[in-house]
């Protein structure tokens, strides 16, 4: 990776183990360096400004931040620098770009069949093993379709299915929990959800939630999503709009009940997402007289929604991983 500062003379030039800052392609000054792909504010304390220059893909603003204050060297994947090496070396340098995001493999996504049964595992451990019939009955899909999503879960060592002592029926279990997750979050078609935004006509999330609750008397399914739902189960980062999830068919209603105007994302205001799964709706939590999103689509949410909402999502996946 080589990093050149616009109208400087000054290049960073980035390899596996090693930084060198270089002036009119001269070396200045090297630092041993080590890569990070993503960098919550929580990991962010425990760097020590004597180690090395911190390489990092992606990162809360943050977390970012935290490095400055301690004075830890640090490059991004976006063409930030905040290089410090007392007395004679302090150089800044923007990013010249948004920072990236991790991008959906391409290869061999999960269909919706199997991305549901991914998702009850993952939100219910305490039942490992689950036979093939009651993961069915639990998922709320056909036994065709759980045998068929199992399958594909386990040619990719994501889960096990090991028969059972009575040889009618296969145990099935997770084989890693974290690689489940991450596939669940980049292979289906959750972030690519069809979405509007709501002005609905008042200053703050506070009263957006308000609002929702008010009216939700009248519906059935509904889920907060992102942040704003992330914020009833671990308040990191405040958020600044409330992104509701929706069945297609409710709407227009809900356009109603919230004397909603189709308007540009702005504080406040609501991001509706329509639920490409009704799972999304129905697998979610009561929590202060709303329907918040299940852990495992906060996560999905978060891990999607940009640098704001890394730390919240690292949250998550922990909460995920740990239950």
């Amino acid at each position: 990776m080589f990093l050149q500062a616009r109208g400087s003379s000054l290049a960073l030039d980035v390899d596996e183990s090693r930084a060198t800052l270089l002036h009119s392609g001269e070396p200045v000054r090297s630092w041993p360096a080590v890569a990070v792909e993503s960098l919550s504010a929580d990991r962010a304390v425990a760097l020590a400004p004597d180690g090395p220059l911190v390489f990092i893909e992606r990162a809360s603003p943050r977390a970012l931040a935290l490095l400055r204050e301690v004075g830890v060297s640090y490059a991004t994947s976006a063409g930030e620098w905040h290089l410090v090496d007392p007395p004679d070396i302090f150089v800044v340098k923007p990013a010249d770009r948004p920072q990236s995001v991790v991008e959906p493999s391409p290869d061999r996504p999960l269909g919706k069949g199997a991305a549901r049964i991914a998702r009850w595992l993952l939100l219910h451990p305490e039942n490992a093993p689950v036979t093939i019939t009651d993961l069915a009955r639990s998922a709320q899909v056909s036994e065709a379709t759980s045998s068929r999503g199992v399958r594909h879960l386990a040619e990719r060592d994501l889960v096990s299915a090991a028969p059972a002592a009575d040889g009618r029926h296969r145990h099935v279990t997770v084989r890693d929990r974290s690689a489940l997750l991450d596939v669940l979050a980049d292979e289906t078609p959750w972030r690519r959800a069809r979405r509007t935004t709501w002005d609905v006509g008042v200053g703050s999330v506070d009263e957006t939630l308000a609002l929702i609750r008010r009216e939700a008397a009248g519906f059935d399914r509904y889920a907060i999503g992102e942040l704003a739902g992330a914020a009833f189960v671990r308040r990191l980062v405040e958020p600044s709009m409330v992104v509701l999830w929706l069945p297609a068919h409710d709407l227009p209603a809900w356009q109603d009940a919230l004397l909603a105007q189709p308007a540009r994302p702005a504080p406040a205001r609501v991001i509706v997402r329509l639920a490409p799964d009704p799972v999304v709706l129905d697998w979610g939590a009561r929590i202060d007289g709303l329907r918040v999103a299940d852990p495992v689509q906060l996560y999905i949410d978060c891990r999607h929604a940009g640098e704001r909402a890394i730390d919240a999502a690292e949250a998550l996946r922990e909460r995920v991983l740990r239950s």
